[in-house]
């Protein structure tokens, strides 16, 4: 008997797809980790001195997030769910009913919140100053959300929330599924560091983010599970914190030493802020952050 070409090529494909569906969740991170950071390759060489040419960060950080979490989520529901699952996933990019309340949440929780982690760090200065420049932080606020969605919201959430998350919450529970995703979230943004889009590499600028990413996770888990999985939301929710703390710094008195500025530029206040909050929910959730495996199926 002879094998054709063909037959070959579509036994690989069938073997490929079997190998996916037996372990959607190692595949799935391991393309986001490895599409991602093949990525932004040329970068890090850039930034290495290994190639003279000087890149833009930007063109380079909107690709290593769509060929990482998107790509591989598209990949891996491709085969687990076929076009169905595809179709199913691209449909909550546009899924906008929620409560007034969520929406409250999403576009000024983390300014709101993030103001006041600033405000026990630093004294009621730091309110002040937010309630005195308030017209200056949301004419900046605003278009940074806005512009903000396409740095790495728009093409992270599909997969880490749009993905990876009920998977991870059906498997292992909303407080462990959500603590694997913040952290393997963190550890993703590693090259982020090396390439020049996040502050440079330190222990206690990736242990800012690692906790940072854990606990906006846990809130992010909590908004996820009361808006059905809308990843509208999760990707305005995202992008509104990068945007809180972009806008965050121009409060602060600009005679405060530079070290001051440097802790919140190396994400502590947003990291013991979001921790304080997570602690906070998981409390008053028990937990559970409105898990309902009811409304994970109806997804």
């Amino acid at each position: 008997m002879s094998t054709t070409p063909r037959s070959i090529l579509t036994t690989s494909a069938s073997t490929n797809r079997n190998i996916l569906a037996r372990h959607p969740l190692a595949s799935y991170f391991g393309m986001a980790f490895a599409f991602a950071w093949i990525a932004v390759l040329p970068l890090l060489l850039s930034r290495a001195g290994i190639i003279a040419a000087e890149l833009p960060v930007e063109p380079f950080q909107i690709a290593g997030a769509l060929a990482g979490p998107t790509l591989a989520a598209l990949i891996v529901t491709a085969a687990t769910s076929g076009k169905s699952g595809v179709r199913q996933l691209l449909r909550r990019y546009v899924q906008w009913r929620a409560g007034l309340q969520w929406y409250l949440i999403v576009f000024f929780g983390a300014l709101v919140v993030l103001t006041l982690g600033a405000t026990v760090w630093f004294g009621t200065t730091m309110f002040q100053g937010f309630i005195q420049k308030l017209p200056q932080v949301l004419a900046l606020y605003f278009p940074f959300l806005v512009v903000g969605v396409l740095l790495g919201p728009l093409w992270e959430e599909p997969g880490w929330r749009g993905f990876a998350l009920p998977m991870l919450q059906s498997v292992y529970g909303p407080f462990l599924g959500t603590l694997i995703l913040g952290l393997l979230w963190g550890v993703w943004h590693l090259p982020g560091f090396l390439g020049g889009w996040l502050p440079a590499l330190t222990l206690s600028s990736f242990l800012a983010m690692l906790v940072t990413t854990i606990s906006f996770s846990i809130l992010m888990t909590w908004v996820y599970n009361n808006t059905r999985g809308s990843l509208l939301l999760m990707i305005l929710l995202h992008s509104s914190s990068s945007a809180a703390v972009a806008t965050g710094g121009i409060i602060l008195p600009t005679e405060m030493p530079e070290t001051i500025h440097a802790i919140v530029y190396s994400g502590w206040i947003p990291a013991t802020t979001y921790a304080v909050c997570a602690l906070i929910l998981l409390a008053i959730t028990r937990g559970r952050l409105s898990y309902k495996e009811v409304n994970q199926a109806a997804m």
